[in-house]
This record gives structure tokens, sequence and C-alpha cells, in this order.
């Protein structure tokens, strides 16, 4: 039996019917958790508190049941409202339909006007990194954003007047400055994460086989795009990955989008030695490496050195390594990696790196 009587709103929010009771998706979990506030009124403000927080990162969606019910109402009308004469009812029926489609036609026209006008003047700020350049920025609302190699961050000018949305392709780190009104969302090309305040991590780059995103403090919810994978939670150490396609296409470097749903897997992030974070290092000016092949390595030096690598055999892609890249040059990390058991050759020319065997 669960000990709810020293939970906080977060606890509460990361319970699967707790979620399902808010959305009004389930009636067994509604009528616990109404069973549950009736008989804990000491939690109520809590519970509350609970109820708003899922509301905001949930985008302010009404609770489905509310939908349905809402729906009936206005299709089945009770029947003391049915007593018209029904020829005169028809002829209302038809004129107000001719006045609905007349004004349909006229507030398109007009939404499409103004929706133009918007669309030419909105101003949409946007910072980019090159490859081998991270960049520090704080925007309007007090939020750290520390952007990682060839990454872009984009916002638009009104940002943090009604609501807090930036879109990322790329890797950055996220302090999120706390506001319980407004969520704080990031879109990226495979998922969408709601936040209030917290930090994480997010990489989502289109030429890699997989997006991640970690969280270090806080909460967050996130949502495949399209909705695939459903709504996830993510608590502290978590790490929530998408693998675009799966390891047997991985083969070209041009990867083409996935038809299918993403896999998706929940773990811990990585912690090392001196309790760094494998996983948010770069936020440290360091590579950690961590039981790696030299393919998911390759992804990581040619953004922090600005070098394109190519294999010559297939096989050295497998290769596995473990190291720590702080202030190297790129050919006295490849001689590090040399040095282990995985021996291979490398030839440097300009920025073409080739490995060999």
């Amino acid at each position: 039996m669960v000990d709810r009587s020293k939970f906080n709103a977060e606890d509460f929010l990361v319970d699967s019917t707790f979620q399902q009771y808010c959305a009004g998706t389930d009636k067994l979990c509604i009528g616990y958790w109404e069973k549950y506030i009736n008989a804990h009124p000491e939690q109520a403000d809590v519970i509350a508190e609970a109820k708003k927080l899922y509301t905001i990162l949930s985008g302010n969606k009404r609770p489905l049941v509310k939908q349905v019910e809402n729906f009936k109402e206005n299709m089945f009308p009770v029947a003391a409202e049915r007593v018209v004469k029904l020829q005169r009812y028809l002829w209302l029926k038809i004129a107000a339909a001719i006045v609905l489609v007349l004004g349909a036609v006229l507030v398109y026209n007009t939404y499409n006007k103004n929706n133009s006008k918007n669309r030419a003047v909105q101003i949409v700020y946007t910072f980019a990194t090159k490859s081998g350049e991270r960049k520090k920025i704080i925007l309007p609302d007090g939020t750290s954003v520390l952007l990682n190699a060839k990454s872009v961050l984009s916002l638009a000018k009104d940002f943090n007047d009604k609501c807090r949305e930036v879109t990322l392709t790329g890797e950055a780190f996220f302090d999120v400055k706390h506001n319980k009104d407004k969520a704080f969302k990031v879109h990226t090309g495979d998922f969408n994460i709601n936040v209030l305040g917290t930090a994480f991590n997010v990489k989502a780059y289109p030429d890699e086989a997989s997006s991640e995103a970690t969280l270090i403090r806080g909460l967050i919810t996130m949502e495949g795009v399209n909705g695939n994978g459903g709504v996830i939670t993510l608590k502290p150490s978590q790490k929530v990955t998408f693998y675009k396609v799966v390891p047997q296409q991985q083969k070209s470097r041009l990867l083409k989008p996935a038809t299918a749903q993403p896999e998706i897997t929940i773990n811990h992030y990585t912690k090392i030695k001196d309790s760094t974070i494998v996983e948010t290092a770069w936020t440290q000016n360091r590579i950690e490496i961590y039981d790696q092949d030299f393919d998911e390595i390759k992804n990581v030096l040619e953004k922090w050195y600005n070098v394109e690598i190519s294999f010559t055999d297939p096989a050295l892609e497998k290769y596995r390594f473990t190291a720590t890249i702080t202030n190297e040059s790129i050919e006295e990390v490849l001689h590090a990696l040399k040095a282990t058991e995985n021996n291979f050759k490398y030839e440097i020319k300009g920025k073409q790196v080739i490995i060999s065997k």
C-alpha cells in the first residue's frame, strides 16, 4: 500500500492513475481519486496544485469526459426544447444554417487576412552555433541555455508574453526559470517537452539515429511528435531515448525518416568516477566516452572538432572505447584511442579524417 500522506504535487503528478484522473480518460481512476480526495481533505491543497500543474503541462486541455458530456448536451437537447412545430423548426434550422455558412465565410476570410498579416510581421530570434562552437544564452524569462556545437535555437519575439516556447535542432542544456503559470516548451523534430522550472539536457540532431532527453532536476513531461509513444513523465536522473531507425538501418550517414513508430527506452543517466554525468559532460568543456562504439564517437568528434570522419572498413565502426577528452587536439585524441587494444590507422587531410585498419 502506497503511503501518500507526505506526497507533494510532483509526487501525485508522476502517478499514471492520477494523470488519467486529471485527463478524465478512465472511469476507474476517476472514481478512485474522487474517493481518495474525499477521504483526505488535509491534502486538498496539494492535490489541487498537482491538478493545476497537470493542466499547464498538458496544454490546458479540457478533460475528455467533460468534452463528451458537452457534446451529448449539444447533440441531444432535453425533450422540453423539442415541442416546437416541425415545419417551423425546419425553417429555423435552414435559416440558421444559412446565417452560419455566411458567417463562417466572413470569419474565415477575416482570419486569413489577419493571419497573413501576423505571419508577415512575426519576428523569430535564432541562435546558432557552428561545429566546434558552444554558446550560452539567457532568454527573456531568465532561463539559461547552453547551446552545443552545430545547433540552432529559435524563439518568437513575443516569447514570455503569453507562453514560453522554443524550437531546438541539435543539443542544448536548459536551466529553466520557474513560472507556475507558464509552462516552458521545447519542440524538436522527434519530441516535444513541457516543463515548469527544471534543468535538463536535450540532444536531437537530425543526422543521428537517436534523440534523447536527460533530466537533472525538477519534472518534465514529453511526447513524441504526432503522439508517437504517448506522454512520458521523467523524474530526476532519468533519460529517455528515441531510436529513429533500427540498428541495421544505421549504415548510411544520411538517415531517412522512419516510417514506423520509434523505439523508446527509459534509463538512468550514466554517472562515472568523479560524479560526472556522461550525458552533460560537454557543458564542462569535456567529452566522456563510456563504452561507446566508434560510429557513435565519430558523430561527437565531428561536431566538437569541425571535421569529417570516414571509415575504410565497416568493422572499424564497431570498435568500442572508454575515454575522457578535455583540451586535446583531434590528432591527440586519435593517437590516444589508437593506443588501446582497438588498434587502427588514421590520416588527417585538412578537415578530412580517414580511419583504416
